[in-house]
């Protein structure tokens, strides 16, 4: 059944979206109740607009149904990332990284490591708020600028959610557009070097700007607390190389995270000697440690129920762009978007403005990518080279874009832990729009 109410409505919930996102964000509450309560709205206010709660609430279950397997990836992230923390894995990547960044030039190191530990962990806003806070506090200690050190700290950190294997956006989005990984990836890597290249000759010119350095001492004395908590064995290499070979070579998702989980398992019990039932609640609640260093307690993030939140809100997005799509909202814009696309450059510009203007709408980067994925992959099949050529264009796009953006939820939580706002950082967060002209005139 299609319905046809006024389009006012629903620019009225997609804004009561994502005001509930960034209320609840910065008050430091669960994003279930509010994210839940809209949508009670928008069943209520359709139902007031004479369409049957029997009719909405179908699309609302159809939609949701429908993105049962990114839900279940999600909550395989969750439990990685705490296993993998709890096996001493990313305790290891920061404890060599350590080894590097006082002995070169800061800014260009903390680009390159929180870009490998990102990779590995899935996550941009996990890797800012664990080996993230260590950097920018050594960094303003150095006297960096705080714009320059958070914006570089993100070109690296929010490579994991374009790139990594481990990252939600990153399997929603081929999942979305029904692309395998390893295709994309190969996409991503070819689209992505000469940017990430220019960002570190960047980083290197502007850490050069700064006399400061990083003590031996001060280093050494988060490598040492790293040492007291686990055992930082070369053993534990073996995952995140067998991850990155396994993702590659194109096994799924599904059965990398179940193979990443399980090892991380194993390393926990018989390297890191960890109880099996602290284990368990690893995997249900997060990692978590008894140790007093501040330090050690940046890293209890990750767990199941953490991503509990995280599939609401993409549930939620998928539940709105189907109440669009049955309610008629959708396709005139997208038949718009369609006419406009006569072209690779054209189909490219089109597609990327509208998920840009579909993040900055709702303030998260899920309806970005859903909504361009779902209705806009036939005419992109006509002008661009595949799938991932497309998935590319969403993720370097909407997806990179969105933590720039004041109002979204990455910069709030951004703000959050660092203090420092998006206009401050974005212009030196080069590599999340470097990206963008390499869309139009980069080849394959």
């Amino acid at each position: 059944m299609k319905a046809n109410p006024p389009i006012l409505y629903g620019l009225l919930m997609i804004v009561l979206f994502g005001l509930s996102i960034i209320i609840t964000m910065g008050l430091g509450h669960s994003l279930i109740w509010p994210v839940s309560m809209v949508m009670v709205f928008s069943l209520l206010l359709l139902r007031g607009l004479k369409v049957p709660l029997k009719t909405s609430g179908r699309w609302v279950f159809d939609g949701v149904k429908s993105a049962w397997e990114v839900y279940l990836l999600i909550a395989m992230i969750g439990l990685n990332v705490s296993v993998w923390i709890a096996s001493g894995i990313v305790p290891m990547l920061i404890y060599y990284g350590f080894d590097l960044i006082y002995r070169v030039n800061f800014l260009p190191m903390i680009f390159i490591v929180s870009g490998i530990l990102a990779f590995f962990l899935g996550t941009g806003l996990g890797t800012l708020s664990t080996i993230g806070i260590v950097f920018y506090t050594i960094g303003s200690s150095m006297g960096i600028h705080d714009g320059v050190l958070v914006g570089t700290l993100i070109s690296g950190a929010y490579i994991a959610d374009r790139l990594s294997p481990m990252s939600a956006l990153v399997n929603f989005t081929i999942k979305v557009v029904r692309t395998p990984f390893n295709e994309y990836f190969f996409r991503m890597i070819r689209l992505m070097a000469f940017p990430i290249l220019i960002t570190l000759g960047l980083s290197i010119f502007l850490g050069r700007l700064y006399q400061g350095e990083v003590t031996v001492d001060e280093v050494q004395g988060f490598q040492n607390i790293l040492k007291s908590e686990f055992t930082l064995s070369i053993t534990l290499l073996i995952m995140p190389v067998g991850v990155l070979i396994l993702s590659v070579i194109g096994m799924s998702t599904r059965k990398v995270l179940t193979l990443g989980i399980l090892a991380g398992i194993f390393f926990a019990f018989f390297i890191q000697q960890r109880e099996g039932m602290l284990i368990l609640r690893d995997l249900i609640f997060g990692y978590r440690t008894q140790s007093p260093h501040e330090f050690l307690q940046t890293l209890e993030i990750g767990g199941v129920l953490q991503m509990v939140e995280v599939i609401v809100v993409v549930a939620g997005g998928v539940a709105f762009s189907q109440i669009f799509d049955a309610c008629g909202w959708i396709a005139p814009l997208i038949s718009r978007i369609r006419k406009k696309c006569t072209s690779r450059r054209t189909t490219i510009l089109h597609s990327g403005i509208f998920s840009i203007l579909l993040n900055a709408m709702t303030c998260d980067q899920t309806v970005g990518i859903l909504i361009p994925g779902k209705h806009l992959k036939a005419v992109a099949g006509e002008y661009l080279q595949d799938d991932s050529d497309f998935a590319a264009v969403i993720a370097n796009t909407g997806t990179s874009i969105a933590p720039l953006m004041p109002w979204n939820v990455n910069a709030v939580i951004i703000f959050s832990i660092t203090g420092v706002a998006a206009w401050q950082y974005a212009p030196f967060a080069v590599l999340n729009y470097l990206t963008i002209p390499f869309l139009f005139y980069r080849k394959s």
